[in-house]
């Protein structure tokens, strides 16, 4: 990221636009999983090996609050390129996994939640605000995981925490249930196309 300074990526003002843009993209996720019917389901045969722990859904939700918290630490703190850079990818990821919910609609079949106790209750809640739709490529990996590509070389002495991060919100996505393997995959894949293009728009926009 040693290309010119993009022109207003230190601007408060628009720093605070262009999180807020986030915020609101990232929304979309929602009324797309509510209205979404058909579709497939893909899954291969471990899919079927994998339990489901119902005391996973606390990671799976609590890396909610974790993104949102590196958007805004990212929008305070990050240097003007790679602030750019991550917006693109951020918002290139989600718009175009949008377009794949929207005409190629994925979902998952849930096990039955047997059993009494807090953990069971947070999984069902889960359920409930959370529909079986966009599933490939999984959300969940792919903002974790962008935001693990661009933190490990921005924050390079917390890589181990990146690591760890990333290993507890995938395997938490498949022992709740809420994704298979193939939607990890994706997830992966959208993250890395996301993180290139993020680059390649920062220093496209940087050298005018």
């Amino acid at each position: 990221m040693r290309d010119q300074p993009v022109q207003g990526s230190q601007n408060p003002q628009k720093r605070l636009a262009w999180l807020l843009a986030l915020f609101a993209v990232q929304a979309l996720y929602f009324p797309i999983n509510r209205l979404i019917t058909g579709g497939v389901v893909l899954d291969i045969p471990l899919d079927a090996l994998i339990p489901v722990w119902p005391v996973w859904a606390i990671p799976y939700l609590l890396c909610l609050v974790w993104w949102q918290a590196c958007f805004i630490w990212a929008a305070v703190k990050m240097d003007g390129n790679r602030f750019v850079a991550f917006v693109a990818a951020a918002l290139f990821t989600m718009l175009t996994s949008y377009i794949v919910y929207i005409f190629f609609p994925t979902y998952v079949v849930r096990s039955l939640v047997v059993g009494h106790g807090w953990q069971y209750d947070l999984l069902r809640t889960l359920y409930a605000n959370d529909h079986v739709y966009n599933a490939f490529p999984s959300g969940h990996t792919y903002t974790t995981m962008l935001i693990v590509f661009f933190w490990w070389i921005w924050q390079p002495r917390l890589r181990w925490l990146w690591v760890a991060i990333a290993l507890v919100v995938l395997l938490s996505t498949l022992f709740t249930g809420q994704h298979n393997l193939p939607d990890l995959v994706g997830g992966i894949l959208w993250a890395w196309m996301g993180y290139r293009f993020g680059l390649w728009w920062a220093k496209r926009i940087s050298r005018g």
